[in-house]
């Protein structure tokens, strides 16, 4: 758990995780990356009542989202690591009993997920309803194309991980995305259709806090890098991905609207045959409406 000033939250995440049955033992690893709230003192107060089954540490001084997280995996030394950032809670407590004994019986998975709900505005939303199957198994490029689980549902081997992790993972944005990567490298995915897990969507995300550009660039940047990583081995599902994303991302850029709607144009097939996952009609709006009316067509 990486936690950074959630004291409303903080307390309801640890509760989750010791509501737990399992048949084995369960530690829960803190890393606070300097909280200038009450986390730590809550965190402490936890620490303290269960001294067996939390480890808690603080970062002094911060050392930024991606670094933390990096630092604290590595504080884990169980054999499997499941994520819930301090904001998130799990619903079931039978979650890390079912992804272990997933994952004991499919040797060639390396990470276990699962469905998860949305909890945003005090109203809950179930999401991948369309999904029929009980259990899906993921290969990279399934997961590159269709990212559709959710940081809290992760549960993976801990010698899936790559040692050390590349440098380049300490700049990532979407450190939760590329982690998922970097272990299918290592084995399959596993997909468990069945809701444990809640992600506060409460506006200080990192989708919520980085401006678009900054989120996209990074993103492709790193996809990129990724791509030399793995030896090209993605290399046509990664062009596919940077397409859909500077598609997606032209709108957002100061460019003229001439420009705009050329780019399109020349992109109307990829558009068409990628409709849903590019946005739809939502997406044909932005392009053909100059930047100035915009506002007045949301309202």
């Amino acid at each position: 758990m990486i936690a950074y000033n959630q004291e409303d939250y903080i307390g309801e995440a640890i509760e989750s995780i010791l509501k737990q049955k399992t048949t084995f033992p369960v530690e829960i690893v803190i890393g606070d990356d300097n909280s200038k709230d009450r986390t730590g003192e809550i965190c402490l107060a936890f620490a303290a009542r269960f001294p067996d089954r939390i480890k808690y540490h603080r970062r002094d001084p911060n050392l930024g989202m991606m670094p933390n997280f990096i630092k604290t995996l590595g504080e884990c030394d169980g054999k499997y690591i499941a994520v819930c950032e301090g904001d998130d809670f799990w619903t079931d407590e039978n979650k890390l009993q079912l992804q272990v004994d997933f994952l004991e019986a499919h040797p060639d998975v390396s990470l276990c997920c699962h469905n998860h709900s949305v909890l945003a505005n005090g109203a809950i939303e179930h999401r991948n309803q369309g999904i029929t199957e009980d259990v899906k198994i993921l290969e990279t490029e399934d997961y590159m194309l269709d990212p559709f689980f959710h940081t809290s549902s992760y549960f993976f081997r801990r010698d899936a991980q790559p040692a050390p992790y590349p440098d380049w993972y300490r700049d990532v944005l979407a450190g939760d995305n590329f982690l998922v990567l970097l272990l299918s490298m290592k084995g399959k995915i596993g997909y468990l259709n069945r809701a444990m897990s809640v992600f506060r969507n409460h506006g200080a995300s990192v989708s919520f806090t980085r401006k678009r550009l900054e989120i996209k660039e990074n993103f492709v940047r790193h996809l990129e890098i990724f791509d030399r990583y793995s030896g090209g081995k993605y290399a046509s599902t990664i062009r596919r991905i940077i397409d859909r994303w500077n598609l997606v991302y032209l709108v957002y850029e100061p460019v003229g609207y001439g420009t705009k709607v050329s780019y399109f144009a020349k992109n109307v097939p990829f558009y068409l045959q990628n409709f849903k996952m590019v946005g739809g009609i939502r997406l044909l709006i932005k392009y053909l409406v100059p930047n100035s009316l915009l506002p007045q067509v949301k309202s």
